[in-house]
């Protein structure tokens, strides 16, 4: 079973999703040398890998495809994304989504290449 797939079930059993990204970004990056830009990558990386947690909770509760969870992700991300391009405009607002959708996929390929936990 999938990171992801283990993630869902345990957030069907508790009622929500658990908190992932800041946990695994600190135990994947050892020591202390380079804290200030683990800060900055797991801030930049906590929302996203937070809205993956939490399509794929509520997709468990849902009983929602693969692609249905990704198309919902990629919504999401698209929106959180848009206030760091506003400032200097969207000019190909298909490949903005493609880049979101791209950003959703890797996030997932990311949390499932790690092990679930026991």
């Amino acid at each position: 079973m999938s990171f992801l797939k283990t993630l869902g079930k345990i957030g069907l059993a508790v009622g929500k999703a658990a908190p992932i990204g800041g946990p695994i970004l600190a135990a994947l990056i050892p020591g202390t040398k380079d804290d200030a830009v683990i800060a900055k990558v797991q801030g930049a990386m906590d929302p996203i890998v937070t809205i993956i947690g939490e399509v794929e909770h509520i997709g468990a509760e849902l009983s929602l495809s693969g692609d249905q969870k990704l198309t919902a992700a990629t919504a999401l991300i698209t929106q959180a994304l848009t206030p760091y391009a506003q400032h200097l405009g969207i000019d190909n607002p298909e490949l903005f989504k493609k880049g979101a959708g791209e950003i959703a996929q890797g996030t997932v390929d990311f949390l499932n290449s790690l092990k679930p936990a026991a």
